[in-house]
C-alpha cells in the first residue's frame, strides 16, 4: 500500500478547513485547500473525517493485558498490544522498561528487539525502547513505584551492553541527574543516538543545569515521580519547567496531574510540551486487584485510578491511553494544541531532521477522526508508518 497513490479529503485538525491530501510511497506529496467546495454546514462536510497526524506515545509500560515488564513476555504479546494501541490512534510507541534486575532487563530487551525486528505490526509501530531506570533516586517519593533494591548509579557500560542486546533499539533513557556518573552516561547515551530524560529525581538546580548542558533534552512525566511536599522555590519541578532546552512530558489521565498544572505546563512549554500515557498492562481492563511483576499488587479503581495496593497514595502508572489524554488536554488547552502534544511535538523531539505533521514531505502516519473533537474517536488509521524515529533518516522526496 505504501507504493500506491492515495487521495484523501477531510478537515484539517488545526485549521478546520477542508483539505485534499495526496499520498505516495508513504509520504504526503500535496495538500490542497478545497474548503470552497463544501458549504460550511452542509451535509457533505458533516460526513468528512478530521485528518490528524498519528499519535506518538513515548511511554508505554503495557496495554490491554500485556505487560512489557513481565519476563514471560513474548513477541506475540507485543504484537497483540500493538494491535490494540493502533485502534486508539497510536502509530508509533516506545515500550518502556522500568527498574528491575539487570538480567531481567536484558531478557526483555531481547524480546522487544525480536518483536520490533519481525514483519508484523510491531516492527512498524515500535519507534524504539524507553529505559526508565534503574538509574533513578532511591528516595521515597521520587522513586515512585520502582523497586528500591534495583536502583543503581548510572553505568555507561551497562547501557552499552543493553543497547547491543536490543540491537540498537534503546531510544530513550530516563535517569536522575544528581546521581554520580550521570553526566558521563548522558554524554555516552547521546553519542549512541538516545534521547536522555530527567525523571524520578531529587536533583538540585545545579544538577539539572549540568544534565542539560551534557545533552539531556526531556523531563519524564514532569510533576510525578517526586516528593509529595517540596520547598516553594527552588525545587526540581520549577527548574525543569524553566529550562527552555527541555521538552516536558506529562500524564493527562485525570489522576497524575490536576487540570491547573496541565494548563501551566502546557502553556509554558508550548511546542516542547508532550503528552504520554504511561499506560500499564491494566489499561483497558476491568477494575480490580492485579499482581504486577514489576511493582507488586496494584489496584485499578472504578474511577480508573491505578495505585499500589500497599500504598494507595502512590500511583502505579496509568490505566488510560494517549487518546484519552489528548481528550483531557483538549478541554484545557484546545484540541489542536493537545493533539500536537501527543503527535507532532514528540516526533520533533525524537527526530528534528525530518518533517512532521500535516505538511508536504512528512510521513503519512495519519489518523482519521470523527468530527466531534470534544470526545476524540478514531474512525480509521492509515498504515503508512514513517520510519524516521530510530536513526534519524530523512525521507525520500515526494513526487513533484
Amino acid at each position: 500500500m505504501n507504493k500506491e497513490k492515495v487521495i484523501l479529503e477531510g478537515i484539517h485538525y488545526k485549521t478546520g478547513r477542508v483539505i485534499r491530501l495526496g499520498i505516495f510511497n508513504g509520504l504526503i506529496f500535496s495538500i490542497t485547500d478545497i474548503n470552497s467546495l463544501y458549504r460550511a454546514a452542509g451535509s457533505k462536510r458533516a460526513k468528512l473525517p478530521v485528518i490528524a497526524p498519528g499519535l506518538v506515545d513515548l511511554q508505554v509500560n503495557g496495554y490491554k493485558g500485556v505487560d512489557f515488564n513481565d519476563r514471560q513476555l513474548t513477541p506475540e504479546q507485543v504484537e497483540q498490544a500493538s494491535e490494540e494501541l493502533l485502534k486508539t490512534g497510536v502509530t508509533k510507541y516506545f515500550p518502556t522498561l522500568i527498574t528491575g534486575s539487570k538480567k531481567k532487563s536484558s531478557e526483555l530487551l531481547k524480546t522487544l528487539a525480536e518483536a520490533s525486528g519481525g514483519r508484523g505490526l510491531s516492527a512498524r509501530m515500535i519507534g524504539g525502547i524507553h529505559i526508565e531506570g534503574p538509574f533513578i533516586s532511591k528516595e521515597e517519593g521520587p522513586r515512585g513505584a520502582h523497586p528500591k533494591r534495583y536502583c543503581i548509579n548510572p553505568d555507561p557500560e551497562l547501557i552499552e551492553q543493553w543497547q547491543a542486546e536490543s540491537g540498537g533499539m534503546i531510544r530513550i533513557i530516563t535517569l536522575a541527574p544528581e546521581l554520580p556518573g550521570s553526566e558521563e552516561l548522558i554524554r555516552a547515551a547521546v553519542e549512541m543516538g538516545m534521547v536522555v530524560a530527567l525523571g524520578h529525581t531529587d536533583a538540585d538546580s545545579a544538577s539539572v543545569r549540568r544534565a542539560v548542558e551534557a545533552g539531556a533534552t526531556l523531563s519524564t512525566h514532569l510533576g510525578n515521580g517526586c516528593h509529595p511536599l517540596l520547598p516553594r522555590h527552588p525545587n526540581y519541578i520549577w527548574d525543569q519547567l524553566a529550562e527552555d532546552r527541555l521538552y516536558a512530558s506529562m500524564i493527562a489521565d485525570g489522576f497524575h496531574l490536576p487540570d491547573a498544572v496541565l494548563k501551566v505546563f502546557g502553556a509554558v512549554k508550548g511546542e516542547r510540551a508532550v503528552l504520554v500515557s504511561d499506560s500499564m498492562t491494566y489499561a483497558g481492563l476491568k477494575p480490580g486487584l492485579y499482581d504486577s511483576p514489576a511493582t507488586g499488587k496494584v489496584r485499578l479503581t472504578e474511577e480508573g485510578r491505578l495505585h499500589l495496593e500497599r500504598n494507595p497514595k502512590s500511583l502505579a502508572g496509568s490505566a488510560g491511553n494517549l487518546l484519552g489524554g489528548v481528550g483531557k488536554m483538549a478541554g484545557i488547552a484546545g484540541f489542536s494544541h493537545a493533539w500536537d502534544m501527543g503527535s507532532v511535538n514528540p516526533s520533533e523531539l525524537l527526530n528534528q531532521n525530518n518533517l512532521h505533521g500535516l505538511q508536504v514531505g512528512a510521513h503519512a502516519d495519519l489518523v482519521l477522526l470523527d468530527p466531534d473533537l470534544e470526545h476524540p474517536s478514531v474512525r480509521r488509521v492509515l498504515p503508512f508508518y514513517g520510519n524516521g524515529y530510530r536513526r534519524g533518516r530523512k525521507p525520500t522526496r515526494p513526487p513533484g
